[in-house]
């Protein structure tokens, strides 16, 4: 056990989460996956065929509720591609679950100055939710075979490395 906070755990992920979840996926993330051209299943498993990826699984009283991880992108640079995936079960308890990230997104972004991932435009509950964790929103639509999306990145301030000349701006 990573993280505990009451009935809710972060977990390393396991390979036997990735059924519960594909199977109990919400709609937006199975449409979010779809529109990227991958399965729920095939989304899941990252962590466990990209070099480098961590993941992580949510647990609600030991049964698996969603999976989170980073994916690296530039190691120089410190940059991730930071991904979330969870089952209708988080309906139930979007306030318990809101605090819980809060904790678990510290803990992704530990090793990374940026994280960042693109979600379709109309998934405002989604980009909403990220915002109020600390998420910036590009103006800029991105497409991906005709479909909008908008890219959302979190600078972690706590890794931006001191060095850096104080007399240019800093792009965040």
């Amino acid at each position: 056990m990573i993280i505990k906070k009451g009935n809710l755990a972060l977990r390393q992920c396991d390979p036997s989460d990735v059924e519960i979840i594909a199977d109990n996926m919400r709609l937006a993330d199975v449409r979010e996956c779809a529109l990227v051209g991958v399965t729920p299943k095939m989304a899941l498993e990252v962590p466990f065929i990209e070099e480098g990826a961590t993941g992580f699984t949510i647990t609600h009283s030991n049964k698996p509720i969603a999976m989170c991880g980073v994916t690296p992108m530039d190691n120089y640079f410190k940059m991730g591609r930071i991904w979330f995936l969870g089952t209708t079960d988080l309906h139930e308890m979007p306030l318990k679950v809101f605090r819980h990230a809060k904790i678990c997104l510290a803990f992704l972004v530990k090793n990374y100055e940026e994280v960042e991932n693109f979600v379709p435009y109309d998934h405002w509950e989604n980009i909403a939710w990220l915002v109020k964790l600390g998420f910036k929103v590009e103006k800029t639509p991105y497409y991906l075979d005709d479909h909008h999306f908008y890219r959302v990145f979190y600078c972690n301030f706590q890794k931006t490395d001191t060095k850096i000349d104080k007399s240019r701006p800093i792009m965040h």
